[in-house]
Formats: C-alpha cells, structure tokens, sequence
C-alpha cells in the first residue's frame, strides 16, 4: 500500500497513517516536515562493502535532520559475526548525534554458526552482543544517549538488558527480541537443547515484556503503542509453519491489540522491503484487527531509513522512506 506525498492511505481504525513519497536523503535547502515526535527506524544493512558507504551517507543524512531518536531494529551486519564487526558497527551508531535504540537481529547471532560467519557457537554471539551493545543498561547508544526501562531490572529476566521501553507524549514505545530465521530455530550440527531452551525463555521474555509494555499504557491512559522488532511474523498466512517459532508471542500480540483501546503500530525488519499494512488477524473471530499497523522498513540491497512523524494529539502517523542512491559510493 502506497500513497502519494500527502495523500492519505487506508486508516487502520483509530490510527491515521500517511505514506510520504520517497526522497533520497534530506531534500537541499529545505527543512523536514515535523510534529511532537519525529524519529527514524532503519534496519538490515549494510550487508555487502558497496554498501557501507552509503551507510555512511545515511548518517549523514540522520545528522542532518531533526530527530528526537534514531532506532535500529537488527542485522548490523552480514558475516563475520566477530566483535570485530560487532564493534566496528557499534561506532557508527554511536557517531549518530541523537539517542540510538537498538534491538538485535538474526544476523549477529542466531545465524553465526556457518563457517563464513566464523562457525561461532550462537549463544556465545548473544552473550558477546549484550555486552558490547547494552554496556549501560537504562541508557540508549548514540551521542545524546535517553534514559530507559529495561526489563533486566525485573528478577524474573535479569539478561534481558535488550527489552527497553520509554514514553512520550502519550506513547509508549518498546523493543522486542524476536528475530529472523525461525527466531532462530533453524537447526545446525552443534544445535543442543540449551540452543531451544533460549528460544523460549527469549520468547516468553518478549511476551512478558508485551503484556508489561500494554500493562503501562494501560495505567497511564497512553494514546498508542508502538513496537520494534527485528522478525517479520508473517502475518499473511496464518498457517505457516514459520510462524509457530513466535507462539505465544503472536497469540498474546493479537489479545492485547483487541482489548487496546488505541492504535498500536509495530516497526519491524527481515523481509527487506518497505510496507505499510493492517495484516493482523483476530484467530478468535476470523476479523481483521483495524487498529493495528505494521511498518516493515527496507534493507539490502536497499540502504536508507523511514522518517517517521507523529502528530500526538490524534494521534496520526505518516511514514517517509529515505533511500540512498546505490551509486552514492563516494
């Protein structure tokens, strides 16, 4: 579903969502459109060396615009998955002059086991991630870091220092550790039954850290949520094998949406392509349910991110997809 430059798209119940043409960076000369908030989601790149520079160019462009944080919803990078890479990548976010949320994909660690990844053992990679990426849990990254909740402080999740939740003006926004790559239950030789035991304690720390992130807007009568992941769900197909990964996840997603009396928006990564649609399903009634949107960002080959501005006293929602040009190699 796409719209042109300040045309409205499908409204999904009570959110009002604009899709903005894309624009190649910042426009010259011009000041961005912005509302109470304005903030850019990107995600899945750079994968390959022609596109790291324009990753740089990215920052760039992000460093040049007026945005209250800047959040990475996973795949810093493909392969190697060494702390090497890992904090080569960490350097760039921490050059984005705004707050940097960042919540893990697939391709730092469930995904490091083959041998052009470094035939790492996965639960390692992760270990080595919380440390390198959340070495402040309560504090984003970036060059203004913001103050966070994280579930870590919760007895029950201690390592959970990657589930962080913040509000602003009437929004509660919250990250979750899903990722791609069967929320990594693809199998591999030195797969053991501490690698499934992770899947489920991961997951039922994001369904715990859902029904907690609900439980706040909720009490604090917030006007929407909005989450950020890195996996697609597949919402399209309800019977799709690669969905019984996310359970219970997807079940309690879908009860707390239909109970919710607000828009709730979910940011996501790992298909690549850009979208804006209503794809969640009520299983218990067949229904559609309209308040619900998700945003998927573009990555490889695609670099570039989505400028998002919030108008809260709707609240309304328009997405803008910035892409970097492939040739902007210099």
């Amino acid at each position: 579903m796409r719209a042109l430059a300040g045309t409205k798209a499908e409204p999904s119940g009570a959110v009002l969502v604009l899709l903005i043409a894309t624009a190649c960076g910042s426009s010259p000369g011009s000041e961005p459109v912005r509302g109470d908030l304005t903030f850019a989601v990107m995600g899945d790149a750079p994968y390959y060396w022609h596109e790291v520079r324009r990753y740089e160019h990215l920052v760039e462009a992000l460093n040049g615009d007026s945005l209250d944080w800047v959040v990475h919803v996973g795949d810093l990078f493909w392969k190697p998955c060494s702390d090497e890479k890992m904090l080569e990548r960490l350097e760039v976010l921490q050059r984005i002059r705004h707050p940097v949320v960042y919540t893990p994909g697939d391709n730092e660690w469930t995904d490091c086991w083959g041998r052009r990844e470094g035939g790492f053992a996965p639960r390692d990679r992760l270990d080595r991630l919380r440390d390198i990426y959340f070495p402040s849990p309560g504090r984003s990254l970036g060059g203004a870091p913001m103050g966070v909740v994280v579930q870590a402080s919760d007895p029950a999740w201690p390592e959970f220092v990657e589930h962080q939740r913040w509000t602003r003006g009437g929004i509660v926004f919250a990250t979750l550790h899903l990722v791609g790559s069967r929320n990594g239950m693809v199998d591999f030789a030195d797969r053991g039954e501490a690698d499934d035991r992770e899947v489920w304690r991961r997951t039922g720390a994001a369904t715990a850290w859902l029904r907690d992130t609900f439980e706040e807007a909720r009490a604090t009568a917030a006007r929407a949520v909005f989450l950020m992941q890195h996996a697609d769900l597949v919402f399209e197909d309800p019977a799709d094998v690669y969905r019984r990964a996310f359970e219970p996840f997807l079940r309690t997603l879908e009860e707390e949406v239909a109970t919710f009396d607000g828009p709730v928006l979910l940011a996501h990564g790992d298909s690549h392509d850009f979208l804006v649609d209503s794809p969640l399903i009520d299983r218990r009634t067949g229904e559609p349910l309209d308040n619900f949107t998700r945003m998927q960002v573009m990555g490889s080959p695609e670099v570039g991110w989505v400028r998002v501005v919030v108008d809260t006293a709707g609240p309304t929602f328009s997405f803008a997809p910035r892409r970097i040009p492939a040739w902007k190699l210099w």
